[in-house]
């Protein structure tokens, strides 16, 4: 049997990052509203990281718990997926700004979200994303009631 340390780790991290994503993708909106390019860049760059721990922290769980009943694998790979998706945008945003990767960021992005909404939309993604990331973290923390104590 696998022990409940990596159900306590989403737990936590879906639980906390979720807001902290949230809050940086509010803190990335005002910081365009008020059109200012360092605060936008250090908004991206802590949002990226969240996302990059909550997606590797919900990848994770999701293998290690592949073969526990405890934990079901449906709500394990709902919290990749939606994680995945935060990481994704995040980075395709972050992408934009580099000069090298800008002109294929571009081009992506265009073929997904065409016209002005662009942003929007994946400022809509971003807070899905997070939002959801609160409430896989809740699944894990449910979770845990079905391990017993190793002690």
């Amino acid at each position: 049997m696998k022990d409940k340390r990596w159900a306590k780790i989403s737990a936590f991290v879906g639980i906390l990052g979720g807001p902290l994503a949230l809050f940086f993708a509010l803190v990335l909106l005002a910081a365009g509203i008020g059109a200012s390019r360092d605060g936008a860049m250090v908004a991206l760059a802590l949002l990226v990281t969240t996302f990059v721990i909550i997606f590797f922290v919900a990848l994770k769980s999701a293998h290690y718990y592949k073969e526990d009943e405890r934990v079901n694998q449906v709500g394990a790979n709902l919290f990749v997926a939606s994680s995945g998706v935060g990481f994704v945008v995040t980075l395709l945003l972050a992408l934009v700004n580099i000069p090298m990767f800008s002109g294929l960021v571009d081009w992506i992005m265009d073929a997904l979200f065409d016209g002005s909404e662009g942003f929007e939309r994946v400022l809509g993604l971003m807070f899905l994303s997070s939002i959801l990331s609160v409430v896989w973290g809740i699944y894990y923390a449910i979770c845990l009631r079905k391990f017993k104590e190793l002690d």
